[in-house]
């Protein structure tokens, strides 16, 4: 998929999506998580050391 594509599904810019790739660490948490819900993934948080 292409970033352009993402951005367009995700309803966001494609700079979101070019950033969310570097790794900027500034991006908002809400529009991160959606993004990956949309491609199918979670996060999972859990304690140090446990897994």
């Amino acid at each position: 998929m292409l970033q352009i594509d993402l951005a367009g599904l995700a309803g966001t810019g494609n700079r979101f999506i070019v950033d969310l790739e570097r790794g900027k660490p500034t991006l908002q948490l809400q529009k991160v998580l959606d993004v990956l819900d949309l491609m199918g993934l979670e996060v999972i948080v859990q304690r140090k050391g446990t897994g």
